[in-house]
């Protein structure tokens, strides 16, 4: 079974002697971790440093080793995030760089245009004459710009304004992607007052620091036993018990994996005066219910407004198909959140429904992100690529994928837009969204993607992937509308969108569950499924201009 780590936040019961201890445990802590960061970032030997930590702050090996291994991580942690930096600020370097070299020529080019006119002019007066070269081109309309209802000057001088801005912007960035290099790795230990105790699966009940004794009596409060540091045992003793409720979301979790001898890892923070919490972190195994993609699976396609799903059936042929519209325009950080989970919660609803796992196309947009503020692109979609929480959207389906059981499947999304649009968006009459959805769909099941016969290349190599074959039909209907993929062929039936058939029934198996309307336009399985022996699968039919129905083999 997969496993993944999962936090739990438990608050924790305490009076004055309590809170006394942990105040004072907190500040022998973040000394010790201050102390180690300065130790490992001088590359010092853990054997050192730990006996250095015994000897210095009157602690145990085991305790000076869980401090370690805690500053081990956020280490790592921060060198992750300091080569992530750089390579952001690298791309954003490099794209603007190429927008002032191609904004520096074209004013060039102008100005040469300018001293041109001018010297043409000033021999026409003296009677000669003289024709201003060829080679002489305006690259900026005569014409006022506007911004923002104002006057800006003309197009020559808005551009040679926004070249100084862009110069500037070009050499801060240089300036601190050069400091960023030789900068000492800075590394955030978060709250002072905060104890950690990293657990591991080979001490007693997963932690031999901090140790969890559950409550057998029922109503009963759970005990956190700690072990006091050598510093402190003359004030508070060899141990302190102090009183934590395990009930609510994450009990089951936290007492499996107490049960089964998993490793523990408890931080203990002071959220506010007097306020104590715990932070349980714990290996969580959740069974995968629909694990394998040979009865189909769900493809999804993520859009700046919509997501577009596609069921797919073991042949690799669309059974169902349909979309969610959303809008995350001006939206807040935790508004987006919610909207996104709404969406992953009908993904999710409709992957129960026809007991199979969902795939998602895996997608990178730090170098689309990189050309935001250089201008080369604009500001509409600007505004659409900086608004595209995929990596939000990411964690929440994979989040609750996992939570459900449901398998999650990450494709390489190459060309997908282009064969859906090619092969199946007029097939089975779906837009480019659904269409891409049916592909990423069957790339996780290992069919084909070969190009149509009609657009198909007589002087191609079958040794070549067949990817470089759609890439040369990509470059050749560059800048096509999408509706021209459009061909007057016969096109699905509509039971086929959103799920639905004629008696508002989803078919998925050999089960069939009854629909109600959903808030949000999409229809919802109820609890209540049955299963039919007798029910007559659906046909996807096609109509001819003679008006006959034909069966579809792929639709069937």
């Amino acid at each position: 079974m997969p496993s993944k780590k999962q936090t739990y936040v438990k608050q924790i019961h305490i009076d004055t002697d309590t809170g006394l201890f942990l105040a004072d445990y907190a500040t022998i802590s973040m000394s010790a971790s201050i102390f180690s960061l300065k130790g490992l970032l001088e590359n010092q030997k853990q054997s050192e440093l730990k006996t250095a930590l015994q000897n210095k702050f009157a602690i145990n090996r085991r305790q000076a080793s869980s401090i370690i291994t805690f500053i081990e991580g956020e280490i790592k942690s921060a060198k992750e995030s300091h080569t992530r930096h750089i390579k952001t600020l690298e791309g954003k370097i490099k794209s603007l760089k190429s927008s002032v070299d191609a904004r520096e020529k074209k004013v060039k080019k102008h100005i040469e245009y300018l001293q041109a006119v001018t010297k043409y002019n000033s021999t026409k007066k003296q009677g000669k004459k003289a024709k201003i070269p060829s080679k002489y081109k305006p690259q900026f309309d005569e014409a006022s710009s506007r911004a923002f209802g104002r006057y800006s000057g003309t197009y020559y001088q808005s551009a040679k304004k926004k070249l100084h801005h862009q110069k500037r912007k070009l050499y801060k960035m240089t300036c601190q992607l050069k400091y960023l290099k030789t900068k000492q790795l800075h590394v955030n230990l978060g709250n002072k007052e905060t104890i950690h105790f990293v657990g591991s699966k080979d001490e007693s009940n997963g932690n031999q620091v901090c140790q969890l004794i559950l409550g057998l009596e029922k109503n009963s409060l759970d005990i956190l036993k700690i072990r006091v540091p050598y510093a402190l045992e003359s004030r508070y003793g060899e141990y302190v018990e102090v009183p934590i409720n395990l009930n609510g979301y994450g009990d089951k979790e936290i007492r499996a994996g107490w049960a089964e001898g998993r490793a523990i890892t408890y931080r203990i923070t002071q959220r506010k005066y007097g306020v104590w919490e715990a932070h349980i972190t714990v290996d969580v195994y959740r069974s995968i219910t629909s694990d394998s993609v040979m009865l189909g699976c769900i493809g999804v396609d993520l859009n700046i407004d919509s997501v577009a799903w596609c069921k797919v059936n073991a042949d690799g042929n669309p059974k169902r198909f349909g979309e969610i519209k959303f809008n995350l325009h001006s939206l807040s950080h935790n508004q987006t959140s919610c909207v996104l989970a709404s969406v992953v919660t009908e993904l999710t609803t409709l992957a129960l429904a026809f007991k199979c796992p969902i795939v998602i196309e895996e997608l990178d947009f730090d170098a689309k992100k990189a050309q935001l503020n250089s201008g080369t692109k604009h500001k509409r979609y600007n505004r659409m690529i900086s608004s595209f929480a995929y990596n939000r959207f990411y964690e929440l389906l994979s989040s609750r994928c996992f939570k459900l059981g449901i398998k999650l499947i990450t494709v390489n999304p190459a060309y997908s837009s282009l064969i859906g649009m090619t092969k199946f968006m007029s097939n089975y009459g779906m837009n480019s969204g659904t269409a891409a959805a049916l592909v990423l769909a069957r790339r996780a099941m290992n069919y084909s993607e070969g190009v149509p016969a009609r657009t198909a290349y007589f002087d191609q190599e079958s040794k070549k992937h067949v990817w470089s074959h759609w890439n040369r039909i990509s470059k050749r209907v560059k800048g096509s509308a999408r509706h021209s993929f459009f061909q007057p062929r016969p096109t699905a039936s509509p039971s086929l969108r959103n799920g639905t058939t004629s008696n508002s029934a989803l078919e998925f198996g050999n089960s069939v569950a009854t629909l109600t309307n959903h808030p949000g336009g999409l229809n919802v399985p109820n609890e209540q499924t049955f299963a039919s022996s007798n029910f007559e699968r659906l046909e996807c039919h096609l109509e001819t201009d003679e008006g006959n129905r034909t069966t579809n083999r792929d639709c069937a």
